[in-house]
């Protein structure tokens, strides 16, 4: 019996002979010895979606780190701003008395004005972790993002839309009407004025119809001729 292909008598092993591949979604395998010990890695495939994950996570990481530094900065700012109104209300006055008043209330605010340069420093810090975990990875920051897209499309889209239709009323012409009178003499000047001097625009004859637009100075204004003309009310007759 013939020995198998490939086989070494000598060193008692098979040579040429490997085992198939496994594919994997790795690149490379890499293997190695340190300090005696053997060991093996893997590098898996570095694609767009990692990229943009490992993205997400700097931004994350770098707002991670600016909590405390932003919250002590505007905790420092506040009171450093705080204490410089608090000084120049102090010296504002020249009395002595008022001074050392306004330095006993300076106390007392300044107290208040910590807490709430305090408060605020630790809304924002609260702002920024909130922020921080919409970065944590690229999950997060999609659904955040899915999420806030759906609040602004709900906010702006929810609210019942009206088609504004005038009705026939609305789009009528509002025509006033106004008090008939007739000329009671046998000739009625039309003036330009309400007075008796005013330029004669025309006149009226007996039992003539004009409509009083307005009354000023017991003369009726009147539309003759196309313009405002004003003729004695002495001589007019309302007609019932």
């Amino acid at each position: 019996m013939g020995l198998p292909a490939g086989f070494d008598p000598v060193k008692g092993t098979f040579s040429g002979v490997s085992a198939p591949k496994i594919q994997s979604n790795y690149n490379t395998i890499s293997s190695g010895s340190y300090a005696g010990s053997y060991y093996t890695y893997s590098s898996r495939n570095y694609n767009l979606w990692d990229r943009f994950n490992d993205a997400i996570k700097s931004v994350g990481n770098w707002i991670d780190d600016i909590i405390e530094p932003v919250s002590g900065w505007i905790t420092i700012l506040g009171i450093i701003i705080g204490a410089i109104g608090l000084i120049c209300w102090i010296f504002d006055d020249s009395n002595i008395l008022y001074i050392i008043l306004r330095f006993i209330g300076a106390c007392f605010i300044g107290g208040i004005m910590f807490y709430v340069v305090a408060i605020n420093a630790f809304i924002i810090s609260l702002i920024l972790k909130v922020v921080r975990f919409v970065f944590w990875n690229a999950w997060t920051f999609l659904i955040a993002l899915m999420l806030g897209i759906g609040v602004w499309t709900y906010s702006a889209y929810s609210s019942p839309f009206y088609a504004y239709s005038p009705t026939q009323q609305q789009t009528e012409v509002y025509t006033p009407t106004y008090d008939k009178y007739r000329c009671a003499a046998a000739v009625l000047n039309v003036r330009i004025h309400p007075n008796k001097t005013s330029r004669v625009l025309g006149t009226l004859r007996k039992g003539q119809e004009v409509e009083v637009i307005d009354k000023e100075n017991g003369f009726a204004a009147i539309e003759y001729n196309g313009q405002r003309g004003y003729a004695s009310l002495k001589y007019l007759t309302k007609i019932n």
